[in-house]
């Protein structure tokens, strides 16, 4: 009788023991999804507040590189990131340097100067998107000249 008794008591324990560990792994599947999540949205966030820019020269003497937001057409300087530069892939592309016209997403903390040229010290992560067109180019070289007068 001792020996039923103590094989229901074994089996209740384990049931016991499997539903904890039931438990913990649901709680813990749940936590990793969540900051999958949290993850996701920081991405979003940090996609929507890139800047889109074309790498420009400003001067004429002197040849300043600067950058241009393609949307507000602000002129501004911005540090390359030591890591390097990312292809339109999102791949690291190490020694990578940008050449005039090139189409980039700007990441960072969205701060800027205001000085002219304006400068973007926070720069996390700089994307290269396109190259732009000559006509697209020849339109952001006027803007700067614009503003060099």
């Amino acid at each position: 009788m001792k020996k039923k008794e103590r094989d229901w008591k074994m089996i209740i324990g384990m049931t016991i023991l499997i539903v904890v560990f039931c438990i913990i792994g649901f709680f813990f599947w749940n936590t990793v999804a969540k900051q999958a999540e949290l993850v996701k949205e920081e991405e979003k966030k940090a996609e929507e507040e890139a800047i889109v820019a074309i790498y420009m020269v400003m001067g004429d003497i002197l040849k300043q590189p600067v950058f241009v937001d393609t949307d507000t057409k602000t002129i501004f300087t911005a540090e390359i990131p030591e890591e390097g530069i990312y292809n339109k892939k999102g791949v690291l592309v190490e020694g990578d340097v940008l050449e005039i016209g090139d189409v980039v997403k700007i990441y960072g903390d969205g701060r800027m100067t205001y000085s002219m040229p304006g400068q973007y010290p926070g720069v996390t992560k700089m994307k290269r998107v396109r190259r732009a067109s000559l006509e697209e180019a020849e339109k952001y070289k006027k803007i700067i000249q614009e503003a060099l007068q």
